[in-house]
């Protein structure tokens, strides 16, 4: 898994961000996934975020993308272009 992934309800903008955690990654391997909604020229509202093992991160990746989630650039934080 990379470092982050993110994806979108192209009906909503609802987002999910998926990010591992680098402190646990060698031994149990987690992820964190923030779930948010970008806001034009504000910041992002962040709504949630879950802490889980990265098989159950795989399976809600492939589960939203049937449901027609898309694969998006970064939405908030550092790597966004304002």
């Amino acid at each position: 898994m990379h470092r982050s992934g993110w994806l979108q309800d192209p009906k909503t903008k609802n987002t999910k961000r998926f990010h591992r955690d680098e402190k646990s990654w060698s031994l149990y391997p987690k992820v964190f996934i923030d779930s948010g909604r970008p806001l034009s020229n504000e910041h992002a509202l962040l709504k949630s975020r879950i802490y889980v093992d990265m098989s159950d991160a795989k399976k809600q990746w492939v589960n939203l993308q049937r449901a027609g989630w898309e694969k998006v650039p970064p939405q908030w934080g550092e790597n966004v272009d304002v």
